[in-house]
């Protein structure tokens, strides 16, 4: 009866292992190819400019009052000035003008991508990343001085922002102890958590995001 038992563990347990890895390459599949749809649809924005009114209109790379940047202009004005709650947008002649706090972010002509939070504009650095960096200018009392950013991230395209710390991005995936260990490994303070690998060809935190991920 025990070498029955045996045998029966000894076919099921490799099943078990090979069940385990095979799961695991295929998270990291899916998130690849979550990259790659992510950069097919980043590739046919290339030369487009507009708005993007929800969250999911940012996932799904849908503009609203959208142009071709090679064969169209328009005007996006942030109305920055005094922290203004509202954007304006000059598209085929008319003005229409947006509450900051009722759309997601806009996208330049030059590509470059930003969400509001509060009345502030956030450049995102990565936008086609499971977790999203960002970076905003910090004023400076002279105009010569050496432009200094600060740093903030989200869990995801839907998820407050947060300063860009070690310690907050641990908060943010909580049980992912994998996750825990190799950001203090891989970085030794939180001025490195911008750091790209260029391998990858994403953003480091990210990666290991997608290698500690079961």
């Amino acid at each position: 009866m025990h070498w029955a038992i045996i045998l029966q563990l000894s076919t099921l347990v490799p099943e078990y292992l090979n069940l385990k890895i095979m799961k695991k390459y295929l998270i990291s599949a899916t998130m690849l190819c979550t990259s790659f749809v992510f950069a097919l649809n980043t590739s046919a924005q290339k030369d487009s400019s507009g708005i993007y009114k929800t969250t999911a209109d940012f996932s799904a790379k849908k503009l609203s009052l959208a142009i071709n940047c090679k064969t169209e202009t328009h005007k996006i004005k942030i109305n920055d000035i005094f922290s203004q709650d509202h954007i304006t947008v000059v598209h085929d002649g008319k003005s229409y003008d947006f509450k900051k706090s009722d759309i997601y972010g806009y996208k330049l002509c030059n590509g470059e991508t930003f969400r509001f939070s509060g009345n502030k504009d956030y450049l995102v650095m990565n936008p086609n990343e499971t977790i999203q960096l960002y970076k905003v200018e910090v004023m400076q009392t002279k105009a010569t001085a050496t432009k200094v950013y600060s740093y903030y991230f989200s869990k995801n395209a839907s998820s407050p922002l947060q300063d860009l710390t070690k310690a907050n991005l641990k908060a943010a995936f909580p049980t992912n102890h994998k996750f825990h260990d190799e950001l203090d490994t891989n970085f030794k303070s939180d001025s490195e958590l911008t750091a790209y690998d260029s391998f990858h060809k994403m953003y480091k935190v990210n990666h290991i995001l997608m290698m500690t991920t079961n």
